[in-house]
């Protein structure tokens, strides 16, 4: 008896290695469940034969995540070169507020994984039915394969991209920074859709953020902000997925997702609920009427900056960390998303 005991705790602290297999390919679904970010919690602690218990955290909504090959997504195939003939190409969002007779749709982003990293290659959205793409000067690698536990490295991305806004002219978007990697845990996470072996990976991400408007710039901010995931085997996207900022010594998350789901979550769908957001642009408050629901604000790359619950006065508090630029807001009202595009000034 005693040595089953022990064979079977062997195999709950076993240390996993997370290989290109592991994470997502080319025709992969899943839904993924998110939490307003709860400051109770304690999501940095980490370490060898680590147990996480995060099954309280509520589903407040779902999303699928889906991931298309090239074939899936054609006008985007020849975008960056051979690279995007290997492509995964994730949607970031169906459609974009129109203004001004611009439509815009289909916004993705295009990553490579091969048995050594996976990276994120460029940006792609469709103006007027007709494709825009803009590859990474420096691609964003995001994961650097095999993962094992002590794990360190460092690496940089660059982004510049330029595209037609309504009543403005051109913009411009220009993006330096550089990722810290430390595989600094495993071993068992537990979320509300199970309990699996893990590893755990943080990075610190430090990144410059500049835009230009009709060729002038704007003041460049520098942005900092920590990702957590807890990675397992086969499972495709993360078990557990953390973004959040320090303001202080204090770690505050602002994006809580989980694989899987919750009974009562309740499923996003469809078109745009009919809410007044203003002002714009803004200097650091959104005010949204009627003030009820779940918002996200996206960076022009599709990074989620901010995500939440609208308070009742109907006033969003961005961020004191975001960097002055073009973002867009995602809003989910009564069973419905609309979506938003702003500018913030400082």
């Amino acid at each position: 008896m005693w040595r089953s005991f022990l064979l079977a705790c062997g195999w709950v602290w076993a240390q996993i290695q997370i290989q290109a297999g592991d994470l997502p390919s080319a025709g992969g679904s899943y839904t993924v469940s998110q939490s307003r970010g709860r400051l109770q919690v304690d999501f940095l602690t980490a370490g060898p034969g680590h147990t996480w218990d995060f099954t309280q955290l509520p589903a407040d909504t779902q999303f699928t995540l889906e991931w298309k090959g090239p074939w899936q997504v054609p006008q985007y195939v020849f975008s960056c070169g051979n690279a995007s003939l290997q492509a995964l190409l994730l949607k970031i969002a169906d459609s974009l507020p129109s203004q001004g007779g611009i439509s815009i749709r289909d916004m993705y982003a295009f990553l490579r994984k091969s048995s050594s990293k996976m990276t994120v290659e460029g940006v792609g959205i469709s103006v007027n039915g007709a494709p825009l793409t803009q590859c990474y000067q420096d691609p964003d690698e995001i994961y650097v394969l095999p993962l094992s536990y002590g794990d360190r490295d460092s690496t940089t991305f660059w982004l510049r991209f330029s595209f037609p806004v309504p009543n403005m002219g051109t913009v411009t978007f220009a993006q330096r920074g550089y990722r810290i990697h430390r595989v600094d845990g495993y071993g068992q996470v537990s979320t509300p859709a199970g309990s699996y072996a893990c590893l755990r990976l943080r990075r610190d991400v430090r990144e410059k953020d500049t835009v230009y408007f009709n060729g002038l710039p704007v003041q460049r901010r520098d942005t900092a902000y920590t990702e957590l995931e807890w990675l397992g085997q086969g499972e495709g996207v993360p078990l557990l997925r953390v973004q959040g900022s320090f303001m202080g010594s204090n770690f505050i998350p602002a994006v809580v997702q989980f694989k899987g789901t919750r009974q009562a979550a309740s499923v996003q769908s469809g078109s745009r609920p009919a809410a007044q957001i203003g002002p714009n642009p803004t200097r650091g408050t959104l005010t949204i009427s009627p003030a009820r629901g779940q918002y996200a604000v996206y960076s022009l790359v599709g990074q989620i900056m901010a995500e939440g619950e609208v308070p009742p006065s109907g006033q969003v508090l961005l961020p004191p960390t975001l960097s002055e630029g073009v973002y867009f807001l995602r809003l989910q009202q009564d069973g419905h998303t609309g979506w938003y595009r702003f500018i913030l000034l400082r």
